[in-house]
């Protein structure tokens, strides 16, 4: 194929060429040559937005809600202050006037300054030093309430003996106003301390404000600047000769491979993009080449695709599982040059999966048709091993995994492909090369995709003849089947001179059974005395669903004597064998025939129905032999 287009040193043509002068040693890569130009101003927008953070953060953290406590701490003190003057009016004009409605005031103020003291404490919860002063106002506060207002404002005080005399009176409104002006100078004291504070936290918030805002706006300045002067030095570097070189690469497109174009930049993309411009132009010389290279390919290809059709055509051509399964292995193997092919068909009932041996064509070996006739071929269960893996992960796997871990192509050696229908895999085939040659894996997935359709078409159609053969209720062969069977077995005792018998029987009074238990149940014990028969039968002996509740066995290489004791040995079985059935008991008579040499498969199924007729006849349940 082509060289591609990667950038060394400039190509002369002799139709013209383009220099980029590029010098590795002097030049930097783009993406640092951006960073430089742009860092210094992202740097400085960075640092801009974490100064306004920093400000924001720090002011509405610590300093805004200092002063909000502050502010709350000097409007509680005012209240404060303002209650105790409501209760101290209140006080003398009662006292001055033993006028009730005076006390009214002093009430009011008290709740009032019990109010402003509470959020007086937590206004400056953070505050100790003015904490300290607050709590020194309220206890002078309560002194003046507990020594001088509670006494003056209580009746006792002017009744009985110690009613006060004029003179003890101004003795006492001297030294209430002596406490309360100790409150006052507390109080003042304390609002004065509040109003210094919030001065300095205010000033304080004023000042770190206008100091950040300065140093935001020098930072974004110089941002500014620098994002600047890095805008023309990409100008400069990087837009500037890219623009020439997309100039030239126009004139190349349209056949001009004449001129030069001279690009010197200390980037080092945009140096070694001339150099790729100058590769452009020789590699456009060798597509002629590559294009008669191509497409030899493709009429190779296409040849082999056309045999791939040929030998998928052939494949859906038959519903025979040997015929499909034979032809499919060959078709593999000389499609892809395997010396050894081998196929595994996956088991329905089980995850397993069964090795059938595939020889190439010209051999006398076949294939075995279902898993169900194959005895004593390997198994692998699926997940083990390469074949395992691939039915598991419906994947190729190499078979030498040890090659595959070192490195390398290993399915080109050997691998085990799956064979898949839809999301379920339905077997697996395994190629082997032979020594020192590779695998052609090329196109085979097409044949190996037509070749599971048409394996799984075989092994269905296999599945309806063999369903066509059973009785759907009983799971024992067919009419059609015994048919069948009988004349096979006939003919070679015939031939051969060897013993056969059969059996007739038939279930006792099976019409009072389903009309005392009902249809299901009759259903139920023709399945069960059908389970009774495969059970007690003999490998060589099969069983048959003659038509109704009548069953019958064939018994190759069986005389009459132990044909008849086979089934008596059933007939007790099945009358041992229902003992819900109390109103109608289930039993059955049978009657058996052997063949000789003079009788055909007509004269034997007629003696064993006349032997079956004479056990009715002789009150049922029992087994009779026929008679001559």
């Amino acid at each position: 194929m082509g060289r591609g287009f990667e950038p060394h040193t400039p190509y002369d043509s002799g139709r013209g060429t383009v220099s980029s002068s590029p010098d590795t040693d002097r030049t930097l890569p783009l993406r640092r040559t951006a960073t430089r130009t742009l860092l210094p101003s992202l740097v400085g927008l960075g640092a801009s937005l974490l100064i306004l953070v920093a400000v924001v953060v720090g002011l509405g953290v610590s300093v805004s809600p200092r002063i909000g406590d502050l502010r709350a701490a000097a409007d509680a003190a005012q209240d404060a202050h303002d209650a105790m003057l409501d209760q101290q009016s209140g006080v003398r004009g009662y006292l001055a006037t033993r006028d009730p409605s005076f006390l009214e005031p002093y009430e009011t103020g008290r709740e009032q300054g019990r109010a402003a003291d509470n959020e007086l404490v937590t206004a400056l919860s953070g505050e100790p030093d003015l904490l300290a002063d607050a709590l020194a106002a309220i206890d002078a506060q309560q002194a003046w309430q507990e020594q001088w207002a509670a006494p003056a404002t209580s009746d006792t005080w002017y009744s009985g003996e110690g009613r006060p005399t004029e003179d003890r009176l101004t003795e006492f409104l001297a030294g209430s106003k002596g406490a309360f002006d100790d409150y006052a100078e507390v109080d003042h004291a304390l609002q004065a301390a509040i109003d210094d504070e919030l001065t300095r936290a205010e000033s304080t918030f004023t000042w770190a404000l206008v100091v950040a805002m300065v140093t935001l706006a020098v930072v974004v300045g110089l941002s500014l600047f620098a994002l600047l002067r890095g805008r023309q030095r990409l100008e400069q570097h990087v837009v500037r000769p890219i623009v020439r070189l997309t100039e030239r690469t126009e004139r190349i497109a349209a056949g001009d491979l004449t001129g030069e174009v001279s690009v010197r930049s200390p980037v080092r993309e945009v140096s070694l993009l001339g150099a790729g411009i100058a590769e452009m132009t020789a590699a456009l010389a060798d597509r002629a080449d590559e294009a008669s290279t191509r497409e030899s390919e493709l009429v190779r290809r296409s040849e082999r695709l056309q045999h791939v059709l040929e030998l998928s055509r052939e494949l859906s051509e038959s519903l025979s599982l040997r015929y499909t399964t034979l032809r499919l292995v060959n078709a593999v193997q000389e499609l892809s040059g395997a010396a050894r092919v081998e196929l595994w068909l996956h088991r329905q009932d089980r995850q397993e999966l069964v090795r059938y041996d595939a020889f190439g064509a010209g051999t006398s070996e076949t294939i075995a048709l279902a898993p169900e006739e194959t005895t004593g071929g390997e198994v692998v269960e699926v997940g083990i091993g390469a074949v395992g893996r691939s039915a598991r992960y419906g994947r190729a796997i190499p078979l030498d995994e040890r090659r595959s871990s070192q490195g390398g192509d290993a399915t080109e050696a050997g691998v085990a492909i799956p064979m898949v229908i839809g999301a379920r895999v339905i077997g697996v085939l395994t190629l082997e090369a032979a020594d020192g040659d590779r695998l052609d894996l090329d196109l085979l997935d097409a044949l190996i995709l037509q070749g599971s359709s048409a394996l799984q078409s075989a092994r269905l159609h296999g599945e309806v003849e063999e369903r066509s053969r059973r009785d759907a209720l009983t799971g024992l062969a067919n009419r059609r089947q015994f048919d069948e069977d009988l004349a096979d077995n006939v003919a070679r005792a015939v031939r051969y001179h060897r013993p056969l018998s059969m059996v007739m029987i038939d279930l006792d009074h099976f019409k009072r059974i389903n009309d005392t238990y009902g249809h299901s149940r009759g259903d139920e014990v023709l399945q069960d005395v059908a389970a009774l028969m495969a059970a007690e039968l003999r490998d060589t002996d099969t069983a048959y669903r003659y038509g109704g509740e009548e069953l019958c066995v064939l018994m190759p290489e069986t005389d009459a004597t132990a044909a008849r004791t086979l089934a008596e040995r059933l007939r007790a079985r099945v009358a041992g064998s229902f003992p819900w059935a109390s109103e109608s008991p289930v039993s059955l008579s049978a009657g058996v025939a052997a063949l000789d040499d003079a009788r055909d498969p007509a004269s034997l199924v007629g003696a064993a129905d006349r032997a079956l007729y004479a056990a009715k006849r002789g009150g049922r349940n029992r087994v009779e032999l026929a008679v001559d």
